[in-house]
Parts: C-alpha cells; sequence; structure tokens
C-alpha cells in the first residue's frame, strides 16, 4: 500500500478519475492544490481531514466521491457507505506525502506571507523584528526600522483600478528588494504600508543610504495596463543603538511618527524619529478624542464672513467657517483640527454639523445667500445630496440661497461619481463654487467638465495686485474667463481700498476680507447688516503706487 507514497495525487486517481476529487485548502480555506475533475456528478459523499503541524491545523484535505454510476443497482447503493468508506481510507494511507508537505509549507507560506508581493506579513514582520533585536543584543550592533508608504497611492486606485494598484505594488516590491541588503528584511504590512529591518547598521549613514535608494527608485514612472503613473513615497526610521532597550513595537510606532512628520512636511522625504514627535503624536490624540465629543458637548460654532457685491456695495452673502472653542484649549484654528477629523474619518459627521448648523441660522438673514465648504471625504463617505435635502427641507431654506463650496481636491479621485453628486445638488437648486482657483494644476480641466456656478480667485492672488503686473494680468483674465462661462467671480483675501477698487474695475462681481470684516459669529452679522455703512469705501478713489514690486 505504501507504494503510493512517491506518486502524485493525480496518478494515483488517473484510473477513477471521474468519480473522485482530492481538494487540499489552508487554514483560511483557500483552495491551494486540486486534483480530479472540477465538477462531479451528484450524489457525492464528502470526506475532510484536518492538516496538522506541531499540534496546530494549517489546512485540510476533502475528498469528494461520486456515486452517480452506483445507482443503477440497489444492490450497490446499498454497499454505497462501505465502499466510499474504503476509498476514503485507501487515499488518506496512500495520500502521497510529498503533496502532503507542499500543501502544508504552502499552507505555513500563506499564513506568514502577503500574496500579492510574497513579501512577510505583519506577523512575520514582528516575530522576525523580536529576533533580530535578540541577535543585535549579543552582538552589540545597531539595528534600524524603516517604515514607509506611497505617496498618492490611493489616487491610483481610484482613477486607474484596483487591478492596476496591485501591478504598482508589484512593481514597487521590485523595486525596493532591489535597495536592500541580504540581511535586510522587507514587509508589507497591509495596503501601501512596507516596513524594513536593517541589522547591523552604520548608524551614520546606512539608513539615509537605504531611504534615499527606495524614494529614488520609487519615484520613478510605472508602467501600467492603463497608462504610465508616477508615485512617490514617504520614510520615518527609528534608530537603536547598542545598549539600548527599545523594544519592537516601540521602534515601529517611532518609525511610523517619523513617516507622519514626513508627509506632513511635503511628502517624498524622509525623517528619523525625535523626542518631540512623540510629544506631538501624545497632543493630536489628545485634540482627536476631545474633537469626537465636540459636537456633543456644543464645543463647535460657525462664524461668517460678509460677501460684498461691488456692484451695489451691499452685503449679499455670508461664507460659513467652522470654528471650535474648546474647554481646556480655548479657541483651536481649523488648520489645527480640520485635517485631523479628515484623516481620523470624523470630518462626515463634522460636515453634516455644518451644513445642517448654517441651514439653521441662515434664516436670520432672509436676503443672504450662504456658503458652506465641502470635503471631499463627505463626497466619498457621506450622502452629501441627502444631508443638503433633509438639512434645507428641515429649516424651510430656500435652496438657491445656499452655495457649496469644493477645492480640486474634490475632484481628483471618483471624478464621475463626484460631478454626479455636484449635478444633483444643482439639480435641487443649489450653487455650487470652486474655491482656491488657480492654486492647482487642472482648474481649467475641471471647469470645462462641470459648470460651476461661481469661481473663487485664492487670497495669494489678491494681496499682490497693484503691485505685481503678473498677479493683475491672472486675475484680470480669471475673471474675464469666468464671465464668458457664465459665472460669478469671488476675489477674497480683499484687505486694502486699492484692491477693493482694482477689482471692481476689472469686473470682478463680489469679494470678501478684512477690509470689509472678519468673520463674525452669528449674532453679529444681525448687527452688522443693521449698522452697514460704507460710504468711506464709496467715496474713496483709487491710489495704487505706479511702482511695481518683483512677482
Amino acid at each position: 500500500m505504501w507504494q503510493f507514497e512517491t506518486l502524485r495525487i493525480d496518478e494515483v486517481l488517473q484510473n477513477s478519475a471521474p468519480r473522485h476529487q482530492v481538494v487540499v485548502s489552508d487554514a483560511n480555506g483557500e483552495i491551494v492544490t486540486q486534483s480530479g475533475p472540477e465538477h462531479l456528478r451528484s450524489p457525492m459523499i464528502t470526506t475532510t481531514q484536518p492538516i496538522y503541524d506541531a499540534g496546530r491545523v494549517v489546512g485540510a484535505i476533502t475528498i469528494n466521491h461520486s456515486l452517480a454510476e452506483l445507482t443503477n443497482s440497489s444492490a450497490i447503493v446499498l454497499g454505497a457507505t462501505s465502499i466510499v468508506a474504503f476509498v476514503t481510507f485507501f487515499f488518506l494511507r496512500t495520500f502521497p506525502l510529498s503533496l502532503l508537505a507542499r500543501a502544508t509549507n504552502q499552507a505555513k507560506f500563506l499564513a506568514s506571507h502577503d500574496p500579492l508581493t510574497n513579501l512577510p506579513n505583519r506577523a512575520l514582520f514582528n516575530e522576525w523584528l523580536v529576533h533580530s533585536l535578540y541577535d543585535m543584543d549579543r552582538q552589540q550592533g545597531a539595528l534600524a526600522v524603516l517604515c514607509l508608504d506611497l505617496d498618492h497611492f490611493k489616487e491610483v486606485n481610484d482613477v486607474h483600478g484596483h487591478a492596476a494598484g496591485d501591478m504598482l505594488l508589484r512593481q514597487a516590491t521590485d523595486r525596493m528588494m532591489a535597495c536592500v541588503d541580504s540581511g535586510d528584511m522587507l514587509a508589507r504590512l497591509g495596503g501601501d504600508e512596507f516596513a524594513i529591518i536593517q541589522k547591523l547598521v552604520d548608524v551614520t549613514s546606512a539608513p539615509s543610504a537605504l531611504a534615499e535608494c527606495v524614494l529614488a527608485s520609487l519615484s520613478e514612472p510605472y508602467a501600467l495596463e492603463t497608462g504610465e503613473v508616477v508615485v512617490g513615497a514617504s520614510v520615518g526610521i527609528s534608530i537603536r543603538n547598542a545598549g539600548d532597550k527599545l523594544d519592537g513595537q516601540t521602534m515601529l510606532r517611532q518609525a511610523d511618527m517619523a513617516l507622519y512628520r514626513a508627509k506632513e512636511e511635503g511628502r517624498g522625504a524622509f525623517r528619523y524619529f525625535e523626542n518631540d514627535m512623540n510629544e506631538a503624536l501624545i497632543a493630536r490624540k489628545r485634540i482627536e478624542a476631545n474633537l469626537r465629543t465636540a459636537i456633543t458637548q456644543n464645543e463647535l460654532e460657525l462664524h461668517y464672513q460678509p460677501q460684498i457685491d461691488l456692484s451695489t456695495n451691499t452685503i449679499k452673502g455670508v461664507e460659513a467657517l467652522l470654528r471650535w472653542n474648546q474647554k481646556d484649549d480655548g479657541m483651536i484654528p481649523p488648520d489645527a483640527f480640520v485635517p485631523l477629523a479628515e484623516e481620523c474619518g470624523l470630518i462626515v459627521p463634522l460636515g453634516d454639523w455644518v451644513i445642517g448648523e448654517a441651514c439653521r441660522q441662515a434664516k436670520e438673514w432672509p436676503d443672504l445667500t450662504f456658503a458652506v465648504n465641502v470635503s471631499p471625504a463627505q463626497f466619498r463617505q457621506g450622502d452629501l445630496v441627502a444631508t443638503v435635502k433633509n438639512a434645507l427641507e428641515r429649516e424651510g431654506i430656500d435652496p438657491s440661497r445656499l452655495e457649496i463650496e469644493i477645492t480640486e481636491g474634490v475632484l481628483l479621485s471618483h471624478t464621475d461619481e463626484t460631478i454626479a453628486v455636484l449635478a444633483g445638488l444643482q439639480a435641487m437648486g443649489v450653487k455650487i463654487a470652486m474655491d482656491d482657483f488657480g492654486t492647482g494644476y487642472s482648474s481649467l480641466s475641471y471647469l470645462r467638465r462641470f459648470p460651476f456656478d461661481k469661481i473663487k480667485i485664492d487670497k495669494s492672488f489678491t494681496m499682490d495686485l497693484g503691485l505685481c503686473a503678473d498677479a493683475d494680468n491672472i486675475i484680470e483674465a480669471v475673471i474675464k474667463l469666468g464671465a464668458s462661462m457664465g459665472m460669478t467671480s469671488n476675489a477674497e483675501g480683499v484687505e486694502t481700498v486699492e484692491q477693493a477698487n482694482l477689482l471692481r474695475n476689472q469686473g470682478c462681481k463680489e469679494v470678501q476680507g478684512f477690509l470689509f470684516s472678519k468673520p463674525l459669529p452669528s449674532k453679529s452679522i444681525s448687527e452688522l447688516l443693521t449698522d452697514w455703512q460704507w460710504q468711506k469705501y464709496q467715496n474713496v478713489e483709487s491710489s495704487f503706487s505706479k511702482q511695481e514690486r518683483p512677482c
């Protein structure tokens, strides 16, 4: 009977292939190998036996036996159970040991490696890191952990599809493998996150050299079936010198904090862990925890900046701006918590609150339009059309009074889906404005794809009006472009009478900025509307200096 131990399972089953099927699967139920026909005729009897490795179940063998050819004889049918029992015993005893070993090894590999890149996974990386630290203790050597992820990888998935993203990850793996030494370990921790263990390093140069190699190789173009794309990477590095007592998980956290700093400072670079990063992370976590209760604690409020109609010198609308008045830390600026809210998944409930609160307070100024900024995450994760519709109906607000302001970031991914959402809002009567116009790289192409109601000129251009010929020409061109496409132009950041006069002379319809008012609480807007006087602005002549500064 043991003569079959050296044979392949398909050879064993050759004579009875139409009726027998053997399937070997791993611990997760994924098929490792299969012999026999793909489909068997019913009725069938199935027998499954686990595969063990060191007392742990690493897979299973399933034998399916078709009884279709036995059903013509009732006597044979009555004896089918005995026959199948014999066949099952036969195959379990004669199942080739080489195939069992291969199946077991494959199951172990799948449990410890990433199936897409064949790199070690997080579990094996953590195990290897513990052993590496032990080795470095014995050898009095240094060790580095590098954490990295690809910049803008999600956009590749969104625009080109997940198959293209998988192809990019495999190419990126090959490039990184060319950078690491034979004693290093490269692992895929998940998604586009990777990590490297670098042992016996010269801490003054080796980690930097490795990071530079990885960054340079990953920044080269990737040839995908859907076209060529370019993505970069960011790297964070943690060092453990001889004699240090850092454990592996602490090193991973440090490298991750350094990675976050590299991304925060512009991406495409590497940073070493520094102690202040830990303090910054603690502060960040505290802000995140407080932010989660900000809505229920009534700590959020909206301030409004007036928008001025230059043709009538009147307040025509307001822009709602979120403020967080935290009970312990006081007024926290939006730049300190809005990006954090986007990262930790709080921006959707935060954004929904802003829309609802703006609609509620706008009832106090029935003659004004009001603008609300919307994050890209609200398009991807929320039901923006329903949120806006419900808020308007609940407060009895005319949809034509509401303006939704978006930046180019909203249109960078899921463009067709995003445009469908914008079209749904416009169909309701809501106005759509492109904010920070001119600061991105695709503004004109977006204007062709979607009929915006308004374009807002970024304050970085407004500040140079009358002082820089290029700024004057750019703004004039944007205003004419908007007018030709039936869009209203709004210039932000107006701080001087000269800027306001020049914008009016260039045909700009609407402005906002500190010249007229800083953002105010809702009750102050009502007071401002009552007291609004503009004689000082109406009577001031333009007095621009003829001397232009370099741009």
